[in-house]
């Protein structure tokens, strides 16, 4: 793993913050961080953006994103800067080829799927 992320470890496995867990995925020089709380998520990325300045690195923010999970027919906008400069807001990504969405359901990534075996 490495080192720069390596620091970010202690969110693999849970960083319980306020009494919220954070979870955190990583792989080569990507990275997913599940916030439950959008009022956390700006503190979460402060700490994430500092680990990784402490080792010469600059989150490039033009490639970063952030998707709030909903529930009902409420939407969520969130104001998250790195930097001073503001976060763009989804409300799908891809990931290890999975497709997450901002309902969080499942059926427009099973659909894709199932479009891409008939191809």
């Amino acid at each position: 793993m490495d080192s720069c992320l390596y620091d970010l470890k202690e969110y693999e496995c849970g960083l319980e913050m306020n009494e919220l867990s954070i979870k955190c995925f990583l792989f080569a020089d990507d990275q997913v961080v599940l916030v439950p709380s959008a009022c956390e998520q700006q503190e979460v990325v402060n700490k994430m953006n500092d680990s990784v300045k402490k080792k010469g690195i600059k989150v490039n923010v033009s490639k970063t994103k952030m998707m709030a999970f909903e529930r009902g027919e409420s939407t969520i906008e969130c104001d998250l800067v790195i930097e001073g400069e503001k976060v763009e807001q989804v409300k799908e990504f891809v990931y290890f080829g999975s497709l997450f969405t901002n309902d969080d359901k499942h059926d427009r990534d099973i659909e894709r799927r199932m479009m891409r075996e008939i191809k």
